[in-house]
């Protein structure tokens, strides 16, 4: 496919990467009741540990993730994925919105309506992330 406009906008580069996603769509190895589950890395609405293992949340359920998290966070899309603490990944396209608190720290309100905490320490990755 190709996109042809009189100069590269951040419109068409978000275009771009969608239509990347669609066509590459990449998939998970999950488990429910130790069944293996492929799922589609587009239904995931974030990644977080609770009891010291890694869970992904979708619409439908959360799944186990054999895997680690900061591991998990290198093969992820870095356009699509956003750490917010040590301990939680979310996808970008489920963020509903962020709201400061009054200690300093983002809350994260996903549009699944489950609200998180974003750690001090990635701050500045979440400001340059709703920049984009």
């Amino acid at each position: 496919m190709t996109i042809h406009g009189p100069q590269l906008t951040p419109a068409i580069k978000e275009l771009q990467r969608n239509i990347e996603a669609l066509t590459n769509q990449q998939f998970i190895n999950v488990f429910q009741d130790c069944s293996l589950i492929k799922l589609p890395l587009q239904s995931v609405s974030r990644f977080y540990t609770a009891n010291k293992r890694l869970y992904c949340e979708t619409t439908t359920g959360a799944y186990l993730v054999h895997s680690h998290l900061h591991t998990l966070m290198d093969q992820l899309p870095p356009h699509q994925f956003l750490r917010i603490s040590s301990s939680e990944i979310v996808r970008i396209a489920c963020v509903k919105n962020f709201t400061l608190t009054k200690w300093g720290s983002f809350q994260v309100n996903l549009t699944t309506g489950t609200t998180t905490y974003a750690s001090r320490r990635y701050t500045q990755q979440i400001k340059k992330a709703a920049q984009l």
